[in-house]
């Protein structure tokens, strides 16, 4: 009788292991598992944000957004990550400040060709 009990209890508690060791029901499974060692591309890149162990992720890195939203990793120690940090940081900043004195972001790229009116 003990058995038949015991047995489900049992089952039950092996799956809740195994669901919390493969990351099933918790933030942890969109971690980086490596960092990229390439240089990244100012313009490429959007926002960021850091993972580490208060996120629920092994590796410390800096987690790039580009403007395709794609991912990229990278190493928070790195001085080149550290500067586009800034850069993005910087840029937020100056976004928040002209929307609070009512100014548009200024235009990038080439203006649009207009076209020519006919006589």
């Amino acid at each position: 009788m003990a058995l038949r009990l015991l047995l489900p209890l049992l089952l039950l508690a092996a799956t809740l292991l195994i669901a919390q060791a493969q990351g099933i029901g918790s933030s942890a499974s969109d971690c980086c598992l490596k960092n990229s060692r390439k240089a990244i591309p100012s313009n490429w890149v959007k926002s960021y944000s850091l993972q580490g162990p208060e996120s629920g992720c092994l590796l410390r890195a800096v987690v790039f957004t580009t403007k395709r939203n794609k991912k990229i990793c990278a190493s928070p120690t790195d001085p080149a990550v550290q500067k586009l940090m800034q850069n993005l940081d910087k840029k937020v900043k100056n976004d928040k400040q002209d929307k609070k004195k009512g100014q548009s972001p200024r235009p990038r790229g080439r203006p649009k060709r207009q076209k020519r009116q006919r006589v």
